[in-house]
């Protein structure tokens, strides 16, 4: 739902669900951002870009990128805390979810079977999302000046699933907003 919303805005500093939308700041680094989405008025987090942020040398690109990494998963992080919902409950964006690294795979298996409140939510996506963060960064002299966001050692850039996992659990943040400001249940487009 959120790559199809067009309008996008973002919360002021004194975050609240009673609290005005404004648009967001034209003063921004990154392409990742809150919104309300237009057809339930439930704030989400834009999806996360597929395209390389613009840079003027490769080193930079990169370093955008994992700044946006870092946003991506602060801002669901809050988002999910200001949820505030106590019941846990399954998280519905992991289900089909496969990756080719068996240790992630088996993490995302124990995610299938385990239930979280809103606040063990974002703690988790704080916690992969910021290891997705430190992956990206620790890995700059590796950095293939074509492909920035790629790595020359393929093998670890092929079992690197922290991304897919963290996108998986924003969108269930995603969600669990829209239930809220709903109050009904969604189902994982």
């Amino acid at each position: 739902m959120a790559a199809q919303t067009k309008g996008r805005e973002s919360w002021t500093e004194d975050e609240s669900a009673r609290t005005t939308i404004r648009q967001s700041s034209p003063l921004k680094l990154s392409r990742v951002l809150r919104f309300v989405d237009q057809q339930t008025g439930a704030p989400q987090i834009s999806d996360f870009p597929d395209s390389n942020p613009a840079g003027d040398t490769p080193l930079e690109i990169r370093m955008k990128h994992f700044t946006e990494v870092e946003n991506f998963t602060f801002l669901a992080y809050t988002l999910a805390h200001e949820l505030g919902g106590t019941t846990p409950r399954p998280i519905r964006t992991v289900t089909d979810l496969q990756v080719p690294d068996e240790e992630f795979q088996n993490f995302i298996n124990e995610a299938k079977t385990v239930n979280l409140t809103d606040e063990e939510l974002a703690d988790t996506v704080l916690d992969v999302g910021i290891n997705w963060e430190h992956f990206v960064a620790s890995n700059d002299n590796l950095l293939i000046p074509e492909h920035p966001l790629k790595i020359t050692d393929v093998l670890m850039q092929e079992i690197d699933a922290l991304d897919i996992i963290t996108e998986a659990f924003v969108r269930e943040v995603n969600l669990r907003s829209i239930e809220k400001k709903t109050g009904t249940k969604s189902r994982e487009s």
